[in-house]
């Protein structure tokens, strides 16, 4: 049976293609396995009332994953001078772990299966989840604000954005990638 891609815009999502404003990708449409994008849709209804999705990513090809961990690869040389080239690159597998060339599982970006997203109010605008998309840091893993002693007004913001979305998406079917609170799979 062949695979049905859709655009995640044909069901009201916020696109916003990051990847082409980079240059990564050709087009500024962002498409998804269909089943994945109704499981989407079974997400965004145990959102509060008119909050939406807003998606920077779902299926992409290989060469635009390539194109993603050489950027990866430059940013970390530049946020961590001093780092043998050896832990740069144990870094670096952390943030570009599903660039492989054969992909079988369902769940990944070259299948269709994963996005990248984040929550959004009635009005538009994106909930404050402590770091932006694609940040190489700590603080982007899934639960860093949950361990912390010490929270300021905005960590607990954070945290309790985060955990809105984990549930939501929990709920619909979507396994986190824990290192990028962003990163949702789905295997159906």
């Amino acid at each position: 049976m062949k695979t049905k891609f859709v655009d995640v815009r044909s069901h009201r999502f916020i696109a916003e293609p990051k990847y082409f404003f980079y240059g990564w990708t050709p087009s500024l449409k962002i498409v998804g396995r269909e089943s994945t994008v109704k499981a989407l849709v079974k997400a965004r209804r145990l959102l509060p009332n008119g909050f939406n999705f807003k998606i920077w990513d779902c299926k992409r090809t290989y060469v635009v994953q390539k194109r993603m961990m050489e950027s990866f690869r430059r940013r970390l040389r530049v946020m961590h001078p001093t780092m043998s080239a050896e832990r740069r690159s144990r870094l670096l597998a952390k943030f570009s772990g599903g660039l492989v060339k054969s992909v079988t599982r369902l769940d990944t970006h070259r299948r269709g299966g994963a996005v990248d997203l984040t929550i959004v109010d009635r009005n538009g605008a994106e909930l404050f989840m402590g770091t932006d998309h694609d940040d190489l840091t700590a603080k982007a893993a899934t639960d860093f604000y949950e361990s912390k002693n010490r929270s300021s007004m905005l960590d607990l913001e954070a945290r309790k954005n985060r955990r809105l979305l984990k549930r939501v998406m929990t709920k619909a079917g979507f396994r986190n990638y824990v290192p990028e609170w962003w990163h949702w799979s789905y295997g159906s």
